[in-house]
């Protein structure tokens, strides 16, 4: 198993991390990139369609997901933050990180968000 200090240093580095979660409904693993910041010890996850994405449901079920940077892939627990205010401060590092590739319009619901401790 990699160390997570080398997924830490990778994400440090990364525009994009892999999640892959396990599907609520088909128990398949599936994985997707995703935006994230990294927030001191914690990889944050902001589904683009809030409680509607299809990943975040997944985790409802079952919060095992998997982090991955190039070829570096670690389990985690994710926790799942239901709070809009929260989100709408969560979404400023979002902005800060992504400058000119950032679009309001990318982040369609903004009610959840996911806290990933690494």
């Amino acid at each position: 198993m990699e160390s997570r200090q080398t997924l830490i240093d990778r994400l440090k580095h990364s525009n994009e991390v892999r999640i892959t979660v396990t599907g609520r409904r088909t128990k398949k693993k599936f994985s997707t990139p995703v935006w994230f910041v990294l927030d001191r010890e914690k990889v944050i996850l902001v589904p683009m369609k809030g409680s509607d994405n299809e990943w975040f449901k997944d985790l409802i079920k079952e919060p095992q997901i998997e982090l991955g940077v190039d070829d570096t892939a670690i389990p985690f627990k994710a926790t799942l933050v239901r709070d809009s205010a929260r989100v709408k401060k969560v979404l400023d590092g979002f902005r800060a990180k992504y400058k000119s590739m950032w679009s309001e319009s990318y982040y369609t619901k903004r009610d959840v968000y996911v806290e990933v401790p690494v």
